[in-house]
């Protein structure tokens, strides 16, 4: 677990959705959890976060589409043709360390903004916070690939942070 959520009880929904970050890292193979995972986690649900990134055109399959992108532009960047999907088969089934990107977004992420709320609500906004601790990465894959897809970083942390 991220250090800065090891000091507090994690609230159920963002337990769930941290469960299924790990779950999308093992899937695609990776030997570590990252935020692209934990995006991808948040894409797929239906709460204020996965509704929100939704109205930005990025539920699952739009983040999915995004990373893809993004990696496919970086490796002809570096001068490599992309692999054809189905090339892509993750064989990896043990449990994926944390990786740093993922740290961060849970560092970024101001889990106290709604201390004085009560706790059916901030266990609400609780993935919402992660999502904005996601999308104020200034480098990294996410920033890219939202970039390529055309997505406003700065309108849907706006958007997240009316609630």
């Amino acid at each position: 677990m991220p250090d800065r959520l090891e000091d507090h009880a994690l609230d159920p929904t963002l337990k769930e959705v941290i469960i299924r970050a790990i779950d999308e890292a093992i899937d695609r193979g990776a030997s570590s959890v990252e935020a692209e995972h934990l995006l991808l986690a948040i894409s797929a649900g239906h709460d204020l976060a996965g509704g929100a990134l939704a109205e930005f055109g990025l539920d699952h399959d739009g983040v999915d589409a995004a990373l893809r992108g993004e990696r496919e532009r970086s490796l002809r960047a570096a001068g490599i043709e992309p692999v054809a999907e189905e090339r892509l088969v993750a064989t990896r089934k043990s449990r994926p360390v944390w990786g740093s990107t993922v740290r961060e977004a849970l560092r970024r992420a101001d889990f106290t903004a709604h201390r004085g709320r009560r706790r059916v609500e901030r266990e609400r906004l609780a993935v919402a916070d992660a999502l904005v601790g996601i999308l104020r990465a200034d480098l990294g894959t996410v920033p890219r690939a939202l970039a390529y897809a055309g997505v406003d970083r700065t309108a849907l942390i706006t958007r997240l942070e009316q609630h």
